[in-house]
């Protein structure tokens, strides 16, 4: 069970004094010099949780050379016994042209997030959280992973659900450990440890030493291999899709639409649970401009004779919806889509069709329309290019706009996504008649389909994306979701093509094999 800070209410005027940084030259990189450190900051913390009566977080981290996150996470869940999945989450991402990849696993801290307060509940958890959890590096004789310095710090991993009552095991967690690497290189790790007034600092400090040996015996493990079978057969419901489509077109000609995205759940039965490293694997390796991700929530007491496994909620998405760092706001606003050419020649033809097309252009234009009419009810003023630019990806190209701007220093990550989700790459326009719309024609619970998911820090930076391209996984059984955006003059047909095609890519991943390291 995890346990919640919202009891502590610290205000801000309370909060500690910065704590004391780590330097190469206080932090021995012998075992004894760094024993002599953890002895001295496991005391600090705990004289500090007695002093608050609050138990505090130490966060330390080390560099640890040839591990890799998901031969990591291959190597845990290996090890774990029969009928029990523990917390983890994985989110592999562009920044700033290099690829960043961060896992986390377990749960020191968590937070359910469903409800109409979903968003603020998360920022007051993370504003709860900040001034308990004290960082500093083990060694600082190695420098951090190149562009380290912008995300080598404690993470929180957040999954929300679509809507206020979706389901998904919506959350937001502080995870015991986590693993950061950049550009493929130095992966660092990082231990999350929890400090009481009445903690045994010796019981503590074998922890520490335990946690770092345990990630240098994952640093031999071998990457996740894979083969490919045949792609599994997708079974979309074309009549009843075809027919919610025409009753979309129906509300748009009526006036009270002027865009809506129509959502397709199929579920498919696979011939056995798909390793999930190895589909992370194939998932960068083949859509490495996207960003890949998966969370899979805590199940334990499960009895042994129980056929229901733990569920985990994987995907490729292309569209980033919100990145903050240090003040500095990027949003991907994503809508119109073609396939890609079998060549380099139909390639560019389709591309050009693309960018020409009016239905195209203006599907898109709803899109821009909705963010930045989100940020204006902040008073944010953003930058926006008057033309969208060519996104293009493994199977399929879209129009994509990037928006750029500052974040008022009174507004939080979360109170901005709050005005964000959904846009209308993923709801519709006006926003609250297509989320209305959509409940009463929508079969299905989205559950974290389209959802924002990713990571926030303590100081309020953060990398989400939409949840799309994406599946639930529940041992044998996966749910497949995709979408597409209908307005006044889509083509039924084409539209529901545009659905076949995403669910193809996940259908092929989820026929892969692992292959021994």
């Amino acid at each position: 069970m995890t346990s919640s800070l919202f009891s502590w209410n610290a205000p801000s005027a309370e909060r500690p004094r910065a704590w004391p940084s780590i330097t190469s030259a206080s932090v021995g990189t012998d075992q004894e010099g760094e024993r002599l450190c953890w002895h001295s900051l496991l005391a600090a913390c705990q004289e500090r949780a007695r002093a608050q009566g609050i138990p505090q977080i130490l966060s330390l981290s080390r560099p640890v050379p040839g591990l890799d996150p998901l031969a990591a996470l291959a190597r845990q869940l290996s090890w774990l016994p029969p009928n029990r999945f523990s917390h983890h989450c994985y989110l592999s991402h562009q920044t700033q042209g290099e690829r960043v990849r961060v896992l986390g696993w377990g749960s020191l801290r968590q937070v359910n997030l469903s409800g109409e307060e979903r968003f603020q509940t998360a920022r007051a958890f993370v504003q709860a959280l900040q001034p308990h959890v004290h960082v500093a590096p083990v060694s600082g004789s190695e420098s951090p992973p190149r562009g380290g310095s912008r995300q080598e710090r404690p993470l929180c991993f957040c999954r929300f659900g679509f809507g206020p009552g979706s389901g998904g095991a919506a959350a937001l967690v502080l995870p015991r450990w986590q693993l950061l690497q950049v550009g493929g290189e130095l992966t660092v790790a990082r231990l999350n440890l929890e400090i009481g007034p009445d903690s045994d600092p010796a019981a503590l400090a074998g922890q520490i030493a335990a946690f770092f040996a345990h990630m240098q015996r994952l640093s031999q493990a071998p990457l996740p291999r894979w083969e490919l079978q045949p792609p599994l057969e997708v079974a979309v419901a074309e009549a009843a899709l075809l027919a919610r489509i025409q009753k979309a077109l129906q509300a748009i000609e009526a006036g009270s639409l002027q865009k809506v995205v129509l959502a397709e759940a199929v579920d498919l039965a696979l011939p056995s649970p798909p390793p999930l490293p190895s589909l992370l694997a194939y998932l960068e390796a083949h859509h490495p401009d996207c960003s890949v991700f998966a969370f899979a929530s805590e199940s334990q007491g499960i009895p042994e004779e129980s056929p229901l496994p733990a569920q985990v909620f994987v995907g490729a998405s292309p569209e980033r919806l919100l990145s903050v760092w240090q003040g500095r706001v990027q949003i991907d606003a994503l809508a119109g889509s073609i396939a890609r050419g079998a060549n380099g020649h139909q390639d560019r033809m389709l591309a050009e069709q693309l960018l020409r097309s009016a239905k195209d252009r203006r599907e898109h234009q709803w899109v821009v329309r909705s963010i930045q009419e989100a940020l204006g009810r902040l008073g944010m003023d953003p930058q926006i290019s008057p033309q969208p630019r060519l996104l293009r990806l493994a199977n399929i190209q879209h129009l994509q706009t990037v928006i750029e701007v500052e974040l008022p220093a009174d507004v939080h990550l979360f109170d901005l996504l709050a005005q964000l989700h959904p846009t209308a790459a993923v709801g519709g326009y006006p926003q609250q008649a297509a989320l209305q719309w959509l409940e009463q024609v929508e079969p299905f619970d989205r559950a974290s389909y389209a959802a924002p998911l990713g990571w926030v820090d303590l100081q309020g930076n953060g990398e989400l994306v939409v949840g799309i391209r994406s599946a639930l996984i529940e041992g044998e059984r996966a749910r497949l979701y995709a979408g597409a955006g209908i307005v006044a003059d889509s083509n039924p047909v084409q539209e529901l093509a545009e659905i076949r095609l995403k669910l193809h890519a996940l259908a092929q991943a989820l026929a892969l094999q692992p292959l021994p390291g």
